[in-house]
């Protein structure tokens, strides 16, 4: 599908299906207004957040996307969106100056330059507003199986967690609402016969509503109740119940968005590149960047044989913690954001970027060699949207090795090891990376007698990965194991894992395989 050239800034109408009655939901009525919206969009809330849901809590039918619609469309929400566009006020006059506001805000550097040279000059930038509209979406949102920690039997641990869904809807701004709008527009010179006509159109007007989409996700927000036990010597006050809810909310919010950018075009910041060596892009924080958010980019190239001009893949970048704050009305000045390639080949100023979130992930299966080895798989999550921090990773990995011991009676014993840690991505070139890593684990097994045998190890090590693809790689790396005493599963101490028990089952692996991105 071709990139769009353009990006105009989308707006969000956030809402909250509610529960009366439903058990905890009086935590998410609370505290649902301390939400933080994201710059990335206008905010289009209307006069309410929560929405009473239109389906009983335990309603099991398909058609919930359709019913929350039936009931936005009662509410008549679209039309008090657009008339927030409007700045409507009780008596049904308008007035286009947000629609202006917004419009500057919406326009890039190349934009603010460019109509520099017209005769229109701002007037140009302000129209921008008008196409705005038909950029409003509604997000609702519906929070189910709300958990606190003790419920959901996690221990040691105090906070909630929920499921939720959100559906997405767009308003349909067509050409034919719009002129409905301004044949009713109100003038201070129209008789009050005029003027109550115009009101009563304007009250007439159905402004559509279409089903876009819709993602499932859960959030989680907790704290440890052992360190509670500390604040005597003045660390951290614990957070209220609110204070947690609060951060779920928050986390789900900020997830929706993110997924939505996934699938919704609309939602997809589009710009060009700036500046090469750092790789640096005139967008920031008014796009909702955050460190290692993904970028394609494009190239535009003449085809003689069609005589078109079309769009290449030409790699892939991800913003550093290098930030640019350009939450303001374009100058031609605006600061830029930098990037760092992991993929393609080398970018020009002026390639054509689109944001392209990924979940983050990488998968990778593998076979390792050495005194622990076998097959080995890692999931790798990136973490930098979280924590600020480029290419840092939290892995979980496992690993399964049968190898026999024993010089009297041999036996062939199946080792099954799973394990965690952090790495960190070192980009060598443009489609090479070391990761260094680090990591702890429990390696565990059976005796002849069928006893489980365990221990814990720690390892260290690093993986050289290499593009095929830009999410595809190959990988080889080395790790160091570290075996520590071995327990049966009585917990009695049985010695030493790799020279009493094992002799020889610590030291040096080395390891190769895939890995595919996500």
């Amino acid at each position: 599908l071709k990139v769009p050239s353009t990006y105009d800034r989308s707006s969000v109408t956030y809402l909250v299906l509610d529960y009366p009655g439903d058990y905890h939901f009086n935590f998410v009525r609370n505290n649902v207004g301390k939400i933080v919206y994201s710059d990335k969009y206008y905010n289009n809330n209307v006069s309410f957040i929560t929405m009473q849901s239109p389906y009983a809590r335990n309603y099991a039918g398909a058609n919930r996307a359709q019913l929350i619609l039936e009931n936005l469309i009662s509410k008549r929400v679209a039309n008090d969106i657009v008339a927030k566009w409007y700045s409507m006020d009780k008596d049904g006059k308008m007035s286009l100056d947000l629609i202006h506001s917004r419009g500057m805000f919406n326009a890039t550097d190349e934009a603010y330059l460019q109509a520099k040279t017209t005769k229109r000059g701002n007037a140009q930038l302000e129209d921008y507003g008008n196409r705005l509209i038909d950029r409003s979406y509604v997000v609702v949102i519906d929070y189910y199986d709300i958990k606190t920690m003790e419920e959901a039997k996690v221990k040691d641990m105090r906070g909630w967690q929920t499921g939720f869904q959100a559906y997405l809807y767009k308003i349909d701004y067509n050409e034919a609402v719009q002129n409905k709008i301004y044949d009713a527009w109100i003038y201070d010179d129209d008789t009050p016969e005029v003027k109550a006509s115009k009101r009563e159109a304007l009250s007439k007007i159905e402004i559509p509503l279409v089903f876009v989409n819709n993602v499932m996700l859960t959030a989680t927000e907790s704290e440890s109740t052992k360190s509670s036990s500390l604040n005597i010597l003045g660390s951290k006050k614990p957070k209220t119940d609110d204070e947690l809810m609060a951060g779920v909310l928050q986390k789900s919010y900020d997830e929706v968005l993110y997924n939505l950018e996934m699938r919704v075009e609309h939602f997809r910041v589009i710009t060009s590149i700036f500046g090469v060596r750092p790789i640096r892009a005139k967008i920031g924080k008014k796009e909702g960047i955050k460190t290692d958010n993904r970028y394609f980019a494009y190239e535009y190239v003449y085809d003689e044989k069609t005589d078109l001009t079309e769009q290449k893949f030409r790699g892939v970048i991800r913003a550093t913690k290098k930030i640019a704050n350009n939450v303001q009305v374009a100058t031609g000045k605006s600061p830029t954001t930098e990037f760092y390639q992991t993929s393609g080949r080398r970018l020009q100023t002026g390639y054509l970027l689109q944001q392209k979130n990924d979940f983050g992930g990488e998968l990778s299966v593998g076979y390792e060699i050495g005194e622990i080895g076998g097959i080995y798989g890692r999931l790798d999550i990136r973490t930098g949207r979280f924590v600020g921090a480029r290419a840092l990773f939290v892995y979980i990995e496992g690993g399964y090795e049968s190898a026999t011991y024993g010089a009297n009676n041999p036996f062939d014993f199946k080792f099954t090891r799973y394990g965690a840690g952090l790495a960190k991505g070192l980009q060598l070139t443009r489609n090479s990376e070391l990761r260094p890593y680090i990591g702890v684990g429990i390696e565990e097994t059976k005796n002849p007698s069928d006893v489980k045998l365990s221990t814990v190890y720690y390892k260290g090590g690093a993986n050289l990965n290499i593009n095929i693809k830009h999410n595809v790689q190959i990988f080889g790396g080395v790790g160091y194991y570290i075996t520590g005493d071995g327990k049966n599963e009585s917990g009695v101490n049985l010695g030493s894992w790799d020279k009493d028990v094992f002799p020889g089952r610590s030291g040096m692996a080395i390891v190769a395989g895939l890995k595919i991105g996500f």
